[in-house]
């Protein structure tokens, strides 16, 4: 007689601790699914029948209390990470996967049903990535999507475009304080986004007299959690995020236009430009009209209404997007699994 199998979830959350600013998403996604539970559309079965098991690092932390499996093994764009990755599945029982990747660091597929969110490179885009039909992408933008039907040859049904948003703890801190002498914030995400920082430092301190500068280059093991974060935009009179990679999900400016501080972007920011078409706050626009202080304070709060409108600051808005897709996979039947599964 042949066995049916349960339907298990298995959320790798890892890149959260590897990935620093990009593993943002991933450890966001997570806590909001775990928090969302009984929260209407951000209320996921897979959650509440205890179906989901989280693969992670000993030393992360993650909302609720998930099923684990803990191990010290990297993520890594190798056959023998992936035999071990493949051997995981298996033996743990899963049958459906949800990862986070940079676009450069996919190992071949998986034959259970994948969903991957795709994070920006750190060498580039690579030369393949899998098309076959139980492969899912997710992507914060339309511009990232064509990415993966033109070069990729992806089936349009097989990728999402999702609404990247800010992280929750937004929602239960006092409001930003700022302080009376700010800096000009440089937000540098690779080699190629901070070409002209040199350049560009000398148009601001002649826009931005006396003001001093502060520069910020996001690497993987730049500290961006929530207390630290908001201290530097306490410090900060006008944010200049350089970031241009395929991709990016784009949570730090978009918490810094939460939190009314005027954010410049580079015309090549695919995720912030669909967002806000069109914005003042483009960084071309700012080298041509060069605005004061007032003026960018008004276009920031302009922007923020329209991220506001558009649900970028609701406080499910990854979960709900989440849960949706995960329905499409099929929901899990039966009662609930007891505390003891395979992967306490």
């Amino acid at each position: 007689m042949k066995t049916i199998q349960t339907p298990r979830l298995c959320i790798d959350g890892r890149v959260a601790r590897q990935f620093g600013p990009r593993g943002l998403v991933a450890q966001e996604v997570i806590d909001q699914l775990v928090s969302g539970y009984g929260e209407g559309k951000a209320s996921s079965e897979w959650i509440e029948k205890k179906r989901t098991v989280l693969l992670t690092h000993p030393s992360q932390v993650f909302s609720g209390q998930l099923k684990r499996f803990d191990t010290q093994k990297k993520v890594a764009s190798s056959i023998l990470y992936w035999l071990w990755e493949k051997g995981f599945t298996k033996n743990a029982n899963i049958t459906r996967f949800h990862r986070f990747r940079s676009i450069d660091n996919l190992n071949p597929s998986l034959s259970i049903e994948t969903i991957t969110t795709l994070l920006p490179s750190r060498s580039g885009l690579p030369f393949f990535i899998s098309r076959k039909s139980n492969q899912e992408y997710v992507v914060p933008s339309l511009q990232d999507g064509k990415i993966l039907e033109r070069q990729y040859h992806v089936s349009n049904d097989q990728i999402h475009v999702f609404r990247p948003g800010t992280r929750r703890y937004v929602q239960f801190v006092e409001p930003l304080k700022k302080t009376d002498f700010g800096n000009i914030l440089f937000l540098v995400t690779d080699k190629r986004s901070g070409k002209d920082l040199k350049k560009l430092r000398k148009v601001f301190s002649k826009v931005f007299v006396n003001v001093p500068h502060k520069v910020i280059r996001l690497k993987d093991s730049t500290n961006v959690s929530p207390a630290l974060w908001m201290k530097i935009l306490q410090n900060t009179q006008v944010c200049i995020y350089l970031g241009a990679q395929p991709f990016d999900w784009a949570t730090l400016p978009l918490e810094a236009l939460y939190w009314n501080i005027p954010t410049l972007f580079s015309d090549q920011n695919s995720t912030l430009n669909e967002l806000l078409p069109q914005s003042p706050l483009r960084l071309s626009q700012f080298l041509v009209e060069q605005p004061e202080l007032k003026e960018l304070q008004n276009f920031s709060k302009k922007a923020k209404e329209s991220l506001e409108a558009k649900g970028v600051f609701l406080p499910f808005n990854l979960a709900e997007q989440y849960t949706h897709l995960y329905r499409q996979m099929g929901n899990p039947s039966g009662p609930a699994e007891p505390e003891t599964g395979c992967c306490n």
